[in-house]
């Protein structure tokens, strides 16, 4: 949504400063869909890693206290990131779950990493059901 409405500003911009200044918003947005998009999901060694376009965010197996299957709900509230541009990433909020940090393309594959620490990560990839089942083995 944001994104149309900075493209309409453009559209309609007048002065060149006007132009600088929405461009440069939506260069802002696009770079940030660009470092938090996900990738893939991999577990290597004692880490479960996400893989976004130019960093890893890892997690460390010893740091989860529950990992298991787990959907967004149609009442899931974005609070900050992108709900769908490059994929779903950012903080959300869900009455049942509460807040938590996403990492995923489509939501029938999704599974919920929450850490010692009250943390909690809602990550999605191609095949959910393994990635589970093998971090639950090394749990």
């Amino acid at each position: 949504m944001i994104l149309i409405v900075l493209l309409v500003l453009l559209y309609n911009s007048r002065n060149g400063w006007e132009i600088c200044l929405v461009a440069g918003a939506i260069m802002t947005l696009l770079l940030c869909a660009l470092i938090y998009m996900p990738l893939s999901i991999s577990v290597s060694g004692n880490e479960l890693s996400v893989n976004r376009s130019f960093k890893v965010k890892t997690i460390r197996l010893s740091e989860i206290r529950t990992i298991e299957l787990c959907q967004p709900t149609l009442a899931e509230r974005r609070i900050c990131g992108s709900n769908g541009i490059f994929g779903y990433w950012g903080w959300f909020r869900e009455k049942d779950l509460g807040k938590y940090f996403a990492y995923y393309g489509k939501s029938s594959d999704c599974f919920l990493v929450r850490l010692k620490d009250g943390r909690q990560y809602m990550l999605g990839c191609e095949n959910p059901q393994a990635i589970v089942s093998y971090i639950k083995e090394l749990l």
